[in-house]
């Protein structure tokens, strides 16, 4: 187990806690967002005159919770950060006047509650008004337009597969990628539970890495927002998920479940029927079963009615779970898969006698075995009237075996690693009423995290060198008998095996918010200090590239290439991330609302990489600079409008400024490549090592690197000079009408515009071509043409600005994203607990660069014409121009109730890529050029290379996306992310059935059907939509005319091989409740 050096703590932490107490110093008392719920209003007496002094009370009835205000000058009251829960009584009060009290009112996550009240002359009686438990009233006029919400009763009525509260994000109008809101990367979405931050600091998502970052059973309820301008959303880009848990009440109440996802239903061992569809996404028949079983309780209570409150969660899930590595057992897979079962079979009967590979399946059909757990407390302590102490604690687990492959086409099974994680995070808040007007709220969260990478167990625990072999395969067309398909065949150890990470942080944040007169104040700070032990190990354990399958036969590697460590490549660091804000509401004019508030960011590295003087006088360039911005300042204003003040139409405008954290892996390659930690080796030819694996597996320490005493050269991760973290520009206007309490419909329009987005650039790399390629549109090439031997392997060392240094990557600010969008959306309440909602967006994403997270090798993966440094803009990765999302639940029916999801994505992207694990420009990456698209007319084509351009034109098998990106590029090179995928669509169904079994304790049976559509038949509910797909593959280059020579891929864009989208599934669910 790795612990956290003290020399670490030592060199930072009078540093860090200084900046800490700073920031609380300025913010005074101050506000870190939690539930955000507010009951406002006006007293009036029956002449419509304000009246002062009237006493306002609330009180939540299932957990005591009570507080109380007075009316101001003007007749209203209002009170903030109130806890969630129902029913909430509200009593008003005035000396000789009808008291009158309303009942029955539920708070959600962010609900702004707008309670007036007229007086009558006293009466002997009072007067009550209980409001309808499924409307908009009061509720919905705050949101709109800016984030949707869904609540625990949601996530009982709609279908979430795995029980995974997360994945109804996608409910969500501007989601388009999983985890990407707004067209933004999803490295710049903010995750928060209970306030307090939930997201991955090292990379992207959420702090869990397994199925679930907490049990469903201890969500409330959870929010997406993505144009909400208050100055408490805070660290990200496209948007934020929002989660509240729950808590005990007076009354005890808990439930015990059981949910399985199986390939058959089954009872005392005799199969029933199918739960699975017998089919994979292609057509072919499924072999292996699936086994997803999850079981778990819950028990809420009080251990002191109306003040001391308990909410316990335990969630298990045991999954055997099937995956795929080519299993190319016929000629329709060998077509899916794009290598024949001779080739591979070759590979493995090669590898077993001359590498050392043990004599096990490595390819096909498989399944692994995994386990989850989620264990959840939260205690609630009513002090007295005036404070409230939360404390609760959240612990995940997962462990999952062989679940990551490498980036070959065909990684083999003892290439695959497994995973394991540890996340855990302790809260404590407390809520005070200071004074009448005056409410602070006061957070502090301790979390840990735990990652680590195993290799297979077929391999040393050290890991060893991996072997990519490019293996072409004839695999004949009804048009062409002799095409051919080239994919990348990988064994041995993966890039990942070995790494950790441990992650601590601190977080502090305080909550204030006074009202004064017609103002409401909101003011604070939230700070989170972060400690990180890592070691990653990418590219460190070395590659073998065997330019064919007889090479890799004879034993012939044209490249080996690793990143050896000059000691323990682990890195210590500390983070941290300081926030202040203020801001304003108030009512410039009568019924119209405005929001003006400013927010600063600031992001601190405290490590640096180590000073490399040969950078900094070759290339001018510091591997020592502090990645660090202070520079964040973020104004924020929204006016709202309730035309005549009915609450009926609701006209909004925003507008601010957004600060998007960057991760920390970042950081640490910069630190751990400084030319001081790792070393290089990229050797071409004669001066290849010889590979012998037999070696390797025996003792791992035997695997090629730097001599001792040898000289060497290193890669360079670098920060440049003039870093900044992204910045978001959003504007939004949005219309909602309210038509009743029970139906609103209203349109959004969204503009945001990204400056200082991070990306890696290559600045050891000549500044112009060597040459160009005459018929590829003059595209050129960063080596000389007298290095590329006939294979047409390039070696980029040859395109060195200085030989002093291997590559040279500096992390930059000069990623920009433009984003534009219009939402059309209408919801309906139905019956006593039934709904509607319905949203269609169009959508238009544009950036230089889609770079996310994390090795910095990665950012120069971006597509490009020739030169790697370019910055064109195009459409992004994280494109996609339609979406369409509904979800509905009936009503309650004599315990039946049916809820569904309809989710449609339409436009993602791709682009043509050229493929045979070489590179066109002369460049490190092998896998970022963009293909040229032969003219099938042209004259001067190779006429292998026009029917093979025409054969895909023809072919009724290849989908119209690839037809029409090859027609719009003919006689080009193919624009990046020129390729639309057609819009596609699930429709994901749940029917439950409750028994009463008495008064307080039920029974519900359960059933989710994911795909539905493809359960009424295997053609429908499966997707078409393609990743890069390599139109050509480089075979060889032609010295007299320094032009390549290509194959075309003619497997690119086949409808079977892809095919994608899970097939048809059932989950079926017990749970007993009281």
């Amino acid at each position: 187990m790795q612990t956290f050096s003290l020399n670490l703590w030592k060199q930072n932490i009078s540093k860090s806690v200084s900046l800490l107490l700073l920031a609380l110093f300025l913010s005074a008392q101050s506000f870190a967002q939690s539930t955000d719920a507010t009951i406002a209003g006006k007293i009036l007496d029956e002449k419509g005159e304000a009246i002062p002094g009237a006493s306002i009370r609330i009180k939540n009835e299932s957990t005591g919770f009570q507080t109380g205000a007075v009316s101001n000058v003007k007749g209203e009251y209002q009170f903030q950060q109130l806890p969630l829960g129902k029913p909430y009584s509200i009593s008003i009060s005035f000396v000789g006047y009808q008291t009158k009290i309303f009942t029955d009112y539920g708070l959600n996550q962010g609900d702004k509650l707008k309670i007036d009240a007229k007086l009558s002359v006293a009466t002997t009686q009072l007067s009550e008004v209980v409001v309808s438990a499924n409307s908009f009233v009061n509720k919905e006029t705050e949101r709109a337009g800016a984030a949707i919400a869904v609540t625990s009763l949601q996530m009982k009525q709609l279908p979430i597969e795995g029980r995974n509260f997360a994945a109804l994000t996608a409910l969500s109008p501007l989601q388009g990628k999983s985890g990407s809101f707004s067209g933004q990367r999803q490295s710049s979405t903010n995750v928060t539970m209970d306030g307090v931050n939930a997201r991955n600091m090292y990379t992207t998502g959420t702090v869990g890495n397994g199925p679930y970052s907490i049990s469903q059973e201890a969500i409330r309820e959870f929010q997406v927002s993505t144009n909400n301008y208050d100055v408490t959303q805070g660290r990200q880009g496209g948007g934020s998920v929002n989660a509240v848990t729950k808590n005990g009440t007076n009354t005890t109440e808990g439930s015990a479940f059981f949910y399985q996802r199986a390939s058959q239903a089954s009872l005392f061992g005799n199969k029933l029927f199918p739960l699975n569809s017998e089919f994979n996404a292609n057509g072919t028949p499924r072999t292996t079963n699936i086994d997803q079983k999850q079981y778990g309780f819950s028990l809420g209570g009080a251990l002191i009615k109306d003040k001391l409150h308990y909410f316990v969660a335990f969630d298990r899930q045991n999954e055997t779970i099937p995956f795929q590595i080519a299993p190319v057992f016929n000629a329709l897979q060998e077509q899916n898969f794009g290598i024949t079962k001779v080739n591979l079979d070759q590979v493995i009967a090669t590898a077993q006698e001359k590498y050392g590979m043990k004599n096990t399946p490595q390819y096909g059909d498989f399944s692994r075995e995994t386990v989850a757990n989620a264990i959840f407390a939260r205690i609630d302590w009513q002090i007295n009237e005036k404070n409230k102490l939360t404390f609760r604690n959240n612990l995940t687990t997962w462990d999952s075996p062989q679940s990551v492959n490498d980036n070959s086409n065909v990684s083999l099974l003892e290439s695959w690693t497994g995973f394991k994680s540890i996340e855990n995070s302790s809260l404590l808040s407390l809520r005070s009423d200071l004074t009448p007007n005056l409410t602070n709220e006061l957070k502090f969260q301790f979390q840990t995290v735990s990652r680590d990478y195993v290799v297979n167990s077929d391999l040393p625990s050290a890991n060893i060198p991996r072997a990519i072999i490019t293996v072409q395969s004839v695999i004949p067309t009804a048009t062409n008998p002799n095409a051919t398909q080239t994919r990348t065949v990988q064994f041995g150890g993966q890039r990942f095996g070995t790494e950790y990470s441990k992650d601590m942080t601190f977080q502090l944040a305080n909550t204030s918010y006074l009202r004064k007169g017609n103002f409401n104040f909101k003011f604070g700070t939230d700070n989170m200090l972060t400690f990180l032990d890592s070691r990653i190990v990418n590219e460190m354990n070395g590659r073998f590239f065997f330019n064919s399958l007889q090479d890799f036969m004879d034993k012939k590697p044209s490249r080996y290439a690793r990143e050896v460590p000059l000691g323990n490549p682990a890195v210590q660091q500390s983070l941290l991330d300081l926030a202040l804000f203020a801001q304003v509401n108030f009512e410039p004019a009568k019924n119209v609302t405005a929001m003006l508030g400013l927010r600063y960011d600031a992001t601190i590295f405290f490590k640096q990489g180590d000073p490399n003087p040969v950078a900094e006088r070759v290339l001018s360039i510091k591997t020592n600079n502090t990645l660090a911005d202070y520079n964040n300042i973020q104004p924020r204003l929204q006016l709202t409008w309730d035309v005549q003040g009915r609450q009926r139409d609701i006209v909004k405008f925003g507008g601010g400024v957004f600060s998007a954290q960057p991760v920390s892996y970042l950081q640490l390659n910069n630190i751990q490549n400084s030319g001081s930690m790792v070393g290089s080796i990229d050797v071409s030819g004669a001066n290849v090592p010889n590979p012998d694996f037999v070696s390797y597996r025996n003792d791992p320490s035997t695997a090629p690197g730097i001599p001792k005493g040898a000289s060497y050269v290193s890669t360079i991760n670098a920060v440049s000079n003039n870093f900044h973290v992204p910045s978001i520009y959003k504007l939004n206007f949005s219309y909602n009408r309210f038509f009743s309490a029970r139906f609103r419909a209203g349109i959004n329009l969204l503009w945001s515009k990204t400056v200082n987005n991070y990306v890696y650039y290559d600045r050891n790399i000549v500044d112009e071509p060597y040459f160009r390629l005459s018929n590829e549109a003059n595209r050129g090439v960063y080596v000389p043409a007298n290095t590329i031997p006939a294979n047409g392997s390039t070696d980029w060392t040859k395109g060195r600005k200085s030989t002093e240094l291997g590559r040279v990557l500096t992390l930059e600010s000069t990623g920009q994203l433009d984003q534009m969008a219009v939402v059309i959306d209408a919801s309906m309440k139905i019956g006593r607990d039934g709904y509607f909602t319905i949203s269609y967006t169009k959508n238009d994403t544009k950036d230089n660069s889609s770079f996310n997270c994390c090795v910095a090798n990665t950012s120069t993966f971006r597509p490009v014409v020739d030169d790697p440094r370019d910055q064109t803009v195009s459409y992004s990765d994280d494109q996609f121009s339609d979406k369409l999302v509904a979800s509905a639940a009936t009503p309650t029916f004599k315990g039946f109730q049916l809820g569904a999801i309809f989710n449609g994505v339409g436009g993602t992207r791709y682009s043509f890529l050229v493929g045979g694990n070489k590179s066109i420009n002369g460049d490190f990456v092998l896998t970022n050029d963009l293909a040229y698209v032969f003219d099938p007319n042209g004259a001067n084509v190779p006429e292998a290379v026009k029917k093979g351009i025409q054969g895909l034109l023809d072919n009724a098998d290849v989908t119209e996306s690839v037809k029409n990106y090859i027609r719009d590029n003919i006689g080009k090179v193919a624009q990046r992310n020129g390729g639309v995928n057609p819009f596609y669509y699930t429709i994901d169904l749940r029917l439950t059935k409750e028994f009463k079994v008495s008064k307080k304790h039920n029974f519900a049976l359960s059933a989710d059907c994911f795909n539905f559509m493809n359960l009424l038949n295997k053609d429908n509910g499966i997707s078409y939509n393609h990743g890069n797909v390599n139109l050509t593959s480089m075979v060889g280059f032609d010295q007299a005319t320094k032009n390549y020579t290509y194959n075309v891929e003619t497997g690119a864009g086949r409808k079977l091989s892809t095919a994608g989208g899970t097939p048809w599934r059932i989950q079926l669910g017990l749970r007993y409740s009281f």
